[in-house]
């Protein structure tokens, strides 16, 4: 069952989040992995059109918010129909974003409020994909405009039937935090 929203259970304010400069893009089309001969890999960033000094969290709620895609293709027609969720795969997507999370603090160390506001920062991401979409495609109709906008839609539904505290909390531990 979801919880209602809090107050209390807000993320951290923007201003108390650490900053770095963030590459604001890193997507399936912008980061390239390729295992070199020694076994070791290679992985190159392209796109830096959206570098800017932000919260240091955000490269990662953005990665998150593509990464999290279910994997299922983008059905134009569907776009403004009504998905039915599948809480199994809401389960899924609370795995999959632990995993990743551990894996990123492993290598660069979250404090606790940015592993806080993850889940918001991943849902705004995937507002601001749906948002670009449809102005963009308003502006041309080009059917690749709404690419993303399907899966952002279903991955928006799919957090939406997480408990938000369970979720929080899964992430925490995912980090080693309590």
């Amino acid at each position: 069952a979801r919880s209602r929203p809090n107050v209390r259970d807000a993320p951290p304010r923007y201003a108390s989040l650490p900053r770095q400069l963030v590459h604001g893009d890193a997507n399936d089309e912008n980061i390239f992995c390729r295992r070199e001969a020694s076994g070791a890999w290679a992985v190159a960033l392209i796109d830096f059109g959206d570098f800017v000094r932000s919260a240091r969290v955000f490269d990662l709620a953005i990665f998150l918010a593509y990464a999290l895609f279910d994997g299922r293709g983008q059905n134009m027609a569907t776009l403004l129909a009504d998905a039915v969720p599948d809480p199994a795969a809401a389960l899924e997507v609370q795995r999959r974003a632990c995993v990743v999370a551990k894996g990123y603090h492993a290598v660069c160390p979250l404090t606790r409020a940015e592993v806080d506001a993850l889940p918001t920062l991943i849902k705004a991401r995937n507002c601001q994909t749906i948002l670009n979409a449809a102005h963009g495609f308003k502006l041309d109709p080009d059917p690749y405009r709404l690419v993303s906008a399907e899966p952002a839609k279903r991955l928006l539904r799919q957090m939406e039937m997480l408990d938000r505290k369970k979720f929080r909390a899964e992430l925490r531990r995912a980090c080693g935090y309590s």
